[in-house]
């Protein structure tokens, strides 16, 4: 990861995500980040998602997370989608031809989320999240 992409990324994680089902567009938002930003690896888990030439990477894999932890998903991809997060609350996120964006979320109650690309209809992965 690119050490901008890997600060904003921090910057987000800390920043967290509204929990709101409505497209978030605060996850696009940059800041500068701090002296620490650079140097510290973000805390959670962090999802790396590739949407190119029609398919997505990964897909329908289980990742094990714990409730309460930050989410991050890390999304490039050539081509318009919506990445939905089917959890309580319903998270969806915009993504734009080029786009090369982070969203950051936590999950509250134990169970699997599945995380979906809409558009492609696919399942990315399946969070496992335990308390």
């Amino acid at each position: 990861m690119k050490p901008a992409a890997a600060a904003l990324l921090l910057a987000l994680t800390l920043a967290g995500c509204g929990s709101t089902s409505e497209p978030s567009s605060e996850a696009t938002a940059t800041t500068e980040p701090t002296p620490s930003a650079t140097t510290e690896a973000p805390k959670g888990v962090t999802v790396e998602i590739e949407i190119a030439n029609g398919e997505v990477l990964p897909l329908d894999e289980k990742v094990d997370v714990k409730v309460g932890e930050p989410i991050t998903l890390h999304v490039v991809s050539d081509a318009v989608e919506e990445i939905h997060v089917h959890s309580d609350p319903e998270h969806e996120y915009e993504v734009a031809a080029g786009d090369d964006k982070t969203f950051t979320f936590t999950i509250e109650t134990p169970g699997q989320v599945a995380v979906e690309a809409h558009h492609l209809d696919v399942t990315v992965v399946e969070l496992v999240a335990r308390p």
